[in-house]
């Protein structure tokens, strides 16, 4: 098989599996967040993660089978009404095709289901997930790549925000003699809501002076356009530089609205997804490879987040502006060590974010420092 020169994981192409064996993975961590809803609040919180994953591969020289369950756990110190459980199983087929292997067909499944607390169960969903992808070497230096996903979620509590989503993207990578490799990727996302709005219009006056109302059906939905370059850059022996250029346009927005007694609520507060914004994105990261296998990164994005359909408040509840603006700015640092006599992994990683928004309600900061072992067999 072709094997395509990569930089930085950030830039790693799909390779075939290796081996077919069973496997199991787990990790738990503690996560201490100053801001654990991301507002102006600044509500402190301290979670304990625990992760599970164990699966079982089927492979012969040209495909792979495999089946997986993996299970989850969040546990909140401070609100632990906040804990919530995910529990997934999925299973995933790979087919390499043609002259020395140069086609790799991938596909997948995976059903999910989350599990809330109290008055946190509005989150309470399950969701499938389907993809298939096509990878195929052109040269020893450039591969193209395409790529479609559904997605389904249903919402026990709030059925009105089910939704389907489809998504497709084409990729195109190259690798340079100067140790850079290049990604191009179009993305173009469409999520739609299974039930519909009913709008009620008034109709043109009739032939014997009565005007009528009308009742017609619109479902709302949402579809956005992305582009994407990435440029990854060997700058010395251990050492990878990764930057990525990003910005996504809104081609259509529909917000879904549920009024109650106490306010509104909207799938952007529900979701807080990336249809819910547009806008451009700059990041760069630095790796670096130490002895005794400790790797180390550093990494910064900056953002603008121009929401569609989201009007700017200030905390008295009063509109400022016609639209909410984020500028959005995240800094990360992380070192990673494995102890391989043992098939453990420490990994302790700092975030920090900044907000700048127009609405003050989500104009904070928030720093996280997360500590996590891992094991896998």
């Amino acid at each position: 098989m072709r094997t395509l020169s990569t930089v930085i994981p950030a830039v790693l192409f799909l390779s075939a599996p290796a081996f077919a064996q069973w496997s199991a993975d787990a990790y738990v961590g503690m996560l201490v967040d100053d801001n654990s809803f991301n507002n102006y609040l600044q509500i402190n919180d301290r979670i304990t993660e625990l992760s599970l994953e164990t699966g079982y591969e089927w492979e012969t020289e040209e495909s792979n089978v495999g089946l997986s369950y993996s299970g989850i756990m969040n546990a909140f110190g401070v609100i632990p009404s906040r804990t919530f459980y995910v529990h997934s199983a999925a299973a995933s087929y790979a087919r390499l095709f043609g002259e020395e292997s140069a086609t790799l067909l991938t596909t997948g499944a995976t059903y999910s289901l989350r599990d809330n607390r109290d008055e946190y169960t509005v989150y309470d969903h399950t969701q499938l997930s389907l993809h298939a992808n096509l990878r195929h070497y052109v040269s020893e230096s450039s591969v193209i790549k395409g790529a479609y996903a559904f997605r389904s979620a249903s919402f026990a509590e709030l059925p009105d925000f089910d939704y389907v989503e489809h998504a497709l993207f084409v990729q195109g990578g190259w690798t340079l003699p100067t140790k850079t490799t290049i990604l191009l990727q179009a993305d173009i996302d469409f999520k739609k809501y299974m039930t519909s709005n009913i709008d009620t219009t008034a109709s043109p006056s009739s032939g014997f002076g009565y005007g009528r109302r009308r009742e017609s059906e619109s479902t709302p939905g949402a579809t956005q356009l992305i582009g994407t370059l990435k440029i990854g850059q060997g700058i010395a022996q251990g050492t990878g530089l990764s930057m990525m250029g990003q910005y996504q346009v809104s081609l259509q927005k529909e917000s879904r609205y549920l009024t109650f007694s106490d306010g509104t609520l909207t799938d952007d507060e529900l979701f807080d997804d990336h249809y819910g914004y547009e806008g451009p994105l700059v990041s760069a990261m630095l790796t670096q490879f130490l002895p005794a296998d400790i790797r180390v990164r550093v990494s910064g994005t900056l953002q603008q987040r121009r929401y569609s359909d989201r009007p700017a408040f200030d905390l008295a509840g009063f509109a400022v502006n016609a639209q909410r603006i984020d500028n959005r700015s995240t800094y990360s640092f992380s070192v990673e060590k494995p102890f391989d006599s043992l098939g453990i992994r420490l990994t302790i990683v700092y975030d920090r974010i900044v907000n700048s928004s127009n609405d003050s309600y989500y104009n904070y900061s928030n720093n996280a420092v997360a500590a996590r072992i891992s094991y896998a067999y």
